[in-house]
C-alpha cells in the first residue's frame, strides 16, 4: 500500500462553496477512485489550506492515476473544484508531501 498526502490552498472566500461541493461528491468521482484502487480518502482544512490523504492499494500507481485522470467525470470534477483552489507551484493546484515517518499502532 502507498500512502499519498497533498496540500493545496483555497482561493480566499471560496471555502463554503468548496465544502458544499464535497458534501455531494458525484457518484462517478467515487467510482473512479475505487476503480483506481484508492481508499480511505480524507480532506482536512486549516483556514484556506487543505490537507488530503488517501491510500493506494493497486500495483500500477502511474497507470491507474492516468486512467482516472483521463475520465470525463474526473476532468469535470477537477474543473469544478479547481475553481476554488489556487495554483500552488508551476501549474499544480496541489503539492504532494513527502512521508517522513509512519507507524502502524495496530500491531
Amino acid at each position: 500500500m502507498k500512502r499519498i498526502a497533498t496540500i493545496s490552498k483555497l482561493k480566499p472566500g471560496t471555502a463554503d462553496k468548496y465544502i458544499e461541493l464535497h458534501k455531494n461528491v458525484w457518484p462517478g468521482v467515487v467510482k473512479a477512485g475505487h476503480d483506481a484502487h484508492m481508499q480511505n480518502y480524507s480532506i482536512y482544512r486549516f483556514g484556506d489550506y487543505l490537507f488530503s490523504y488517501y491510500e493506494y492499494t493497486g500495483d500500477d500507481f502511474d497507470g491507474d492515476m492516468a486512467r482516472k485522470a483521463a475520465l470525463d467525470v474526473s476532468q469535470e470534477w477537477q474543473k469544478a473544484t479547481g475553481e476554488y483552489r489556487e495554483i500552488m507551484t508551476g501549474s499544480q493546484r496541489y503539492i504532494e508531501l513527502e512521508e517522513i515517518w509512519h507507524e502502524n499502532f495496530d500491531v
